[in-house]
């Protein structure tokens, strides 16, 4: 019942946004064309991007592809992931833990505002076999020209192809931005609701005998045949603006009006995040890898679950220079507190964390400038008491390409269910160091040339780094870990032809970071148009191919990827093959998945145990309304 209502909302919107839009006076709506800005962008006073509406790999939409490009999944669409491009850089701040679903979560950091004469509409739907189905709706209207409300929706749900693999989520985010007349006052508002659920099969029972089937009829029994796993997130988020200037009087006949001139800004932010995370095993399930004991229930029946609660405010005072053709600096001081409650089966922690920020950047707008960003801040009490983080960023502007070189140091606690667990098949409650995190990089994007190139390379070196070890439970390492990661980007074109290279390299000089050490996304196409230009059309192929390594296992109870010594995944290229057109405002694609299945039959995995997925046929369709 849930669902209808949301579908039927989301048909209303777009019939709504329809009949406006058909009603408006297009020379009219020229002139306010949708745009839309972040609040990164905001609070630096950048200006609002205008909608990318070219065909841009609209075929792939996959939540994980989109955000990592190189992951780690169950083998379904909606099932836990993680990014395999290694980073382990964080907010100075509370972390409750490794969050398999965050790919999929609506976040108020990550959220667009628009301002629009009529109203903006898109939509993106999929359709595939085994009921796979992933719908997106993105709507904004402006109520006033200073009132902006919208709404951007997920809905993602797949039966998989293998036993157990039924995964369904619901992601919404509802915002809205509003500037006073006077340009005195602004605010930034969203609601964020994620929720789902999915069956867990605990991987296949026997690789061997899966590796041995053909076809697409790949019966194979798996470990678990009744566990679940169900999460459910709400945030509540507001900031507001208070810009400081000097208001000029503007004279025009017999009216007089006031233009704000801005030099920044207070801003006070609220926000409210509850975060629950459940693991049902109703039936008595046995593994003794994945659940190793029996802590609470002598019996196999069990449910855990874990949740948190947070509460923030805070407090910042931001100031711009006075923007010119060649640069526009931006300095911000911050001091924030948060509460946060912790609940798990039969053990609460309540800290108040308050530490203070700051940010300069001298943001370069011309060739042959100079750019800059520094941070730094630190935590003054609560779990995360004496938490620090320092980074620098410099970037040179030339007329052929930008470099940049960064540098970074930060000290952290590690997560908190790093830290405290208490479940049925693992308790643990860790002493754990501080973490120690130092990196350095380098990069260069080329610029002015047809097809440009990205390359970027970084070196992180890592004091008492915390893991999942064999038996899942965290462990914290005494050694240095050095680790070494680059990327390279590059796309080639000859006359109609298109090869897109993505190419990473990472090492890592200890086994307890797991990761391939050499991966490609290659994505070649012809794009052309037909019918004096009404149709523009991409068709072509894509590859995903990884080095073979001992890839991380996956424990649904713990939530977590740990390291496993059994079965090295890897070294098998996944190919697709795609057709994508353009007519208007509407795209249109077929994509036939994982077309060289059963050409290879080993390394047929991204996580052990769990199979990629077989040959399918997909279709999707993005339609938008704007001005």
């Amino acid at each position: 019942m849930q669902q209808n209502k949301i579908h039927l909302l989301v048909y209303i919107l777009l019939v709504s946004a329809k009949f406006i839009a058909a009603q408006s006076d297009s020379i009219a709506a020229l002139k306010y064309p949708t745009r839309f800005i972040t609040e990164h962008d905001l609070d630096r006073n950048q200006k609002w991007h205008f909608i990318d509406t070219a065909i841009n790999k609209d075929e792939n939409y996959q939540h994980l592809y989109k955000k990592y490009g190189i992951y780690q999944d169950l083998g379904n669409v909606g099932t836990p992931g993680t990014n395999m491009f290694f980073d382990p850089g964080r907010a100075n701040d509370f972390r409750l833990g490794f969050n398999p679903y965050k790919a999929y979560y609506k976040t108020p950091k990550e959220t667009r505002y628009y301002t629009t004469r009529i109203p903006y509409a898109d939509l993106s739907y999929t359709q595939g076999i085994m009921e796979l189905l992933m719908l997106n709706v993105k709507f904004s209207v402006n109520v006033t020209p200073r009132l902006n409300i919208g709404v951007d929706y997920d809905r993602v749900t797949s039966m998989g192809f293998y036993p157990r693999q039924y995964t369904s989520g619901y992601f919404t985010n509802i915002y809205s931005s509003y500037q006073s007349k006077n340009n005195r006052y602004g605010l930034l508002a969203n609601l964020n609701f994620n929720r789902g659920v999915l069956d867990e099969s605990g991987g296949i029972r026997s690789d061997s005998l899966f590796e041995t089937l053909r076809g697409t009829n790949k019966a194979i029994s798996v470990v678990l045949e009744n566990s679940q796993s169900r999460f459910k997130n709400m945030s509540f988020y507001t900031r507001q603006y208070f810009y400081l200037g000097k208001s000029n009087e503007v004279i025009k006949g017999d009216d007089t009006s006031y233009i704000l001139s801005q030099t920044g800004f207070i801003s006070h932010t609220l926000s409210y995040d509850y975060d629950r995370f459940f693991f049902d095993n109703p039936a008595g399930d046995t593994s003794i890898v994945l659940f190793p004991t029996k802590n609470f229930d002598t019996l196999n029946v069990f449910y855990d679950s874990i949740y948190s609660k947070t509460l923030m405010n805070r407090f910042a005072y931001a100031y711009w220079t006075k923007s010119n053709e060649h640069q526009q600096s931006f300095i911000e001081f911050a001091i924030a507190h948060k509460y946060i409650e912790v609940h798990q089966y039969d053990l609460t922690h309540t800290y108040n964390n308050i530490w203070g920020e700051a940010n300069m950047e001298r943001i370069a707008k011309t060739q042959n400038n100079l750019g800059l960003k520094l941070h730094g801040s630190y935590c003054m009490s609560g779990y995360n008491q004496n938490d620090f983080k320092a980074s620098g960023e410099l970037k040179l502007l030339t007329p052929i390409f930008d470099l940049t070189g960064s540098i970074g140091n930060q000290l952290y606690t590690p997560d908190y269910t790093q830290v405290y667990y208490r479940s049925n098949p693992f308790v643990w409650n860790n002493r754990f160091s501080k973490i120690v995190v130092n990196n350095w990089g380098a990069g260069i994007i080329t610029r002015g040339f047809r097809n440009n190139f990205r390359f970027n390379f970084t070196q992180y070196l890592i004091s008492n780094w915390v893991y999942n070890s064999l038996s899942v439970n965290p462990v914290q390492s005494n050694q240095l870990l050095l680790v070494h990661t680059l990327e390279a980007e590059k796309t080639f074109q000859a006359w109609l032809f298109y090869f897109e290279n993505r190419l990473i390299y990472q090492k890592a000089n200890l086994d307890i970071i797991r990761m391939p050490e050499f991966s490609a996304i290659l994505r070649y196409y012809l794009k052309a148009s037909l019918f004096k230009k009404a149709l523009l059309f991409e068709i072509g192929g894509e590859l995903f191919y990884n080095t073979a390594y001992y890839g991380n296992a996956y424990n649904p109870s713990a939530r977590v990827f740990y390291l496993q010594n059994q079965k090295e995944i890897g070294n098998y290229p996944m190919v697709n093959a795609f057709i994508t057109g353009q007519i208007k405002k509407a795209i249109i694609f077929a994509k036939f998945e994982h077309v060289n299945m059963d050409m290879k039959n080993t390394g047929f995995y991204y996580t052990p145990g769990y199979p990629l997925p077989i040959r399918a046929f997909r279709i999707g369709i993005r339609w938008r309304m704007y001005n």
